[in-house]
């Protein structure tokens, strides 16, 4: 047997991946079957309204902010538009320019999704009692990194 430091399967670059996805896929499973079941809400389209509640925004904005492609944001845009949850309306002298806003329906739709979500990751963060910001800190350093953000 080979040492445990010549072990791929030992080295911290996997092990922190490896965490990382076990962490992703069961809270944002649990969280996106609690917003599906309470709210018809996938957890896409309610973190792209979370993005817009905190500030009106560009679509071209929402796709950097959150890492995907524009044609993605437009389809998720398109389903908060028709649930009443977002208008998108055109800035004057900005041709082509859209501006998107949280509707009062989709803050209120957001509010109460929030709680939902709230809900359903509650025990796996409680667990980490005085951890939690300090591990939800060291997470976004990590993401800031990743992407090449010096803040």
């Amino acid at each position: 047997m080979a040492p445990a430091s010549s072990n791929p399967l030992q080295g911290p670059e996997l092990q922190f991946m490896t965490a990382l996805w076990n962490v992703w896929q069961a809270l944002s499973g649990q969280g996106e079957q609690a917003l599906r079941t309470r709210h018809g809400l996938g957890l896409r389209a309610f973190i792209t309204l979370s993005h817009i509640q905190a500030a009106p925004t560009y679509p071209a904005a929402l796709a950097q902010a959150l890492g995907l492609p524009r044609y993605e944001i437009s389809r998720v845009l398109g389903e908060l538009e028709t649930r009443g949850a977002v208008i998108r309306t055109s800035r004057p002298g900005e041709s082509g320019r859209v501006v998107v806003t949280v509707t009062p329906q989709g803050g209120a739709l957001w509010r109460s999704a929030l709680d939902t979500l709230g809900m359903a990751t509650a025990p796996a963060l409680d667990a980490l009692g005085p951890d939690r910001e300090h591990l939800t800190s060291l997470l976004t350093r990590v993401a800031q990194a990743a992407q090449g953000d010096s803040r």
